[in-house]
C-alpha cells in the first residue's frame, strides 16, 4: 500500500512538473496591445517606449522571439498604436493606426525573411468603424476583410480565396471546419476551407459578436451567451452578460468577463476560473494551448494546462 501511495505521489509530482514546464510567462519591454496564436506561434504588439510600437514573433516550442517590425507615431489627437496581430507559419499580419478626425490605417504583413510588406492603406473617419478586420487565425490560415471582402492568406503569402459578402464584415475567424463571418446586419455565413459560402443565418441586429466554424457546429458568440447551431434543435448556453469570447478548442471555450479568464466545457456546461488578469487583458485559445496578454505580462499555456484547468 505504501509502495502504491509513494508511486501515486511521484507520478502527481511528474505531472505537476510537465504541466508547469508547460505554462509560460514572460515579461515585455511594454504594455502588450494585441496577441494571438495559432500553434506554438504567438504573436504579439507591446509599446516598447512611448510612441514606438513593435510587432514579434514568440515560438514558444523553441522558445524563439524575433522582431518583425516596429512602428513609431507622432502625438495624435485620437491616438496610435498597433490594433491587432495574427500569425502562423512563421508569417504575421497585423494592423497600425494613426491620425485625427481621419484616421490613417495600414494593414501589414511579414513572413521568413521577406521585407515588411504594406498591404493595404485604409484612411476612414475616426468615428466609424475600422476599414479593416483581423480575423480570428487558425494553424494555416491568416483572414482577414476591408469592408465587404474577405481575404484568407496562405503562410507563404499566396492568397487561398477572396470572397465578397453581402454587407461590411464586423467580425471574421478560422477554425478547423471552414471559416465565419458576421456582417453588420446581423447575417452569419459559414465558408468552406475551400472559400465556398455553405450558409447564411439571419439574426436580430445587433445581437452577434463573433461566430466560428468547428466540430461542435456552427459556435455563435450572442449578447447573451453561445448558441451551438447543428442539425437538430439549437443548443443554447447562457454567458454573464458582457462577457468576450476568446476561442473555442476541443470542445473547450474560453471566455472573459472582468478581470477573469474562464474556461467553459461545452459537453457538460462546467465552468471554471482559469486566470485572473488584468482589467483589459487580451487572450485567445488555439488548438494546442493559449496565450494572453495583460499589461507587460505575455503567458502561454500548453492544451495539457488548459484540458487540465476546465476539468
Amino acid at each position: 500500500m505504501n509502495r502504491i501511495l509513494t508511486l501515486s505521489v511521484v507520478l502527481g509530482l511528474a505531472l505537476s512538473l510537465a504541466a508547469a514546464s508547460a505554462a509560460r510567462q514572460r515579461q515585455t519591454a511594454g504594455p502588450l496591445s494585441a496577441v494571438s496564436i495559432a500553434g506554438t506561434e504567438v504573436g504579439y504588439s507591446d509599446e516598447y517606449t512611448s510612441g514606438c510600437h513593435e510587432t514579434r514573433l514568440w515560438d514558444v516550442a523553441t522558445r524563439a522571439d524575433r522582431r518583425l517590425a516596429s512602428h513609431c507615431f507622432g502625438s495624435t489627437s485620437t491616438g496610435s498604436g498597433v490594433a491587432g496581430v495574427i500569425a502562423t507559419g512563421g508569417r504575421a499580419l497585423w494592423v497600425t493606426y494613426t491620425g485625427g478626425n481621419i484616421r490613417e490605417w495600414s494593414l501589414w504583413t511579414k513572413g521568413g525573411t521577406a521585407p515588411v510588406k504594406r498591404i493595404a492603406f485604409l484612411p476612414a473617419d475616426v468615428d466609424g468603424p475600422a476599414p479593416v478586420v483581423l480575423g480570428r487565425v487558425w494553424e494555416g490560415s491568416l483572414p482577414y476583410a476591408t469592408g465587404r471582402t474577405i481575404i484568407v492568406l496562405a503562410p507563404n503569402g499566396s492568397r487561398r480565396f477572396s470572397l465578397t459578402a453581402a454587407a461590411r464584415v464586423v467580425s471574421l475567424s478560422a477554425h478547423s471546419r471552414g471559416y465565419a463571418a458576421v456582417l453588420a446586419g446581423g447575417t452569419v455565413l459559414s465558408i468552406s476551407p475551400a472559400g465556398k459560402l455553405i450558409r447564411e443565418r439571419s439574426f436580430p441586429a445587433g445581437t452577434v459578436e463573433e461566430a466560428v466554424l468547428a466540430a461542435p457546429g456552427l459556435v455563435v458568440k450572442t449578447t447573451a451567451g453561445l448558441e451551438i447551431h447543428r442539425d437538430g434543435p439549437v443548443r443554447t448556453i447562457p454567458l454573464p452578460r458582457g462577457s468576450r469570447f476568446l476561442g473555442l478548442s476541443e470542445g473547450t471555450v474560453a471566455y472573459g468577463i472582468g478581470r477573469q479568464l474562464r474556461l467553459l466545457r461545452l459537453l457538460n456546461g462546467r465552468d471554471t476560473l482559469f486566470h485572473t488578469l488584468g482589467p483589459r487583458f487580451e487572450a485567445q485559445l488555439g488548438r494546442r494551448g493559449l496565450a494572453y496578454a495583460s499589461g507587460r505580462t505575455l503567458g502561454y499555456d500548453a492544451w495539457v494546462v488548459v484540458a487540465a484547468g476546465s476539468r
